[in-house]
């Protein structure tokens, strides 16, 4: 993802219909999975951690990125979770200096 595209994602500030922030620091929120579901059945979209509502980075814990990526892409292959399982790669994206946030685009469903 470009700067430009972040910073437009992130100066609306509003969360719309595809665009989801989330202030996931330490750990992935049962709210994520809830945003995964309604988006893999819609339109698709961002879903943007790290952020809080109002399009505010905050930063994801450093120390905890790597386990929340695995963690979270095991649940999402995890057929007893969500069916069909769904392959996001989650990125990585370093708003300032030090402070990461993570995305993931969910593509529209195909119909």
């Amino acid at each position: 993802m470009t700067t430009e595209k972040m910073k437009e994602l992130l100066s609306a500030k509003d969360e719309k219909i595809t665009v989801e922030f989330k202030s996931c620091t330490n750990e992935i929120s049962e709210s994520v999975y809830e945003t995964v579901s309604s988006f893999s059945n819609r339109y698709g979209g961002w879903i943007i951690m790290g952020v809080q509502d109002g399009g505010i980075p905050i930063g994801i814990n450093c120390n905890a990125a790597k386990d929340m990526k695995r963690n979270f892409v095991s649940q999402l292959n995890n057929t007893n979770k969500i069916s069909p399982t769904l392959y996001v790669q989650i990125e990585e994206f370093e708003y300032k200096r030090n402070q990461k946030i993570s995305y993931f685009p969910m593509l529209p469903k195909m119909i």
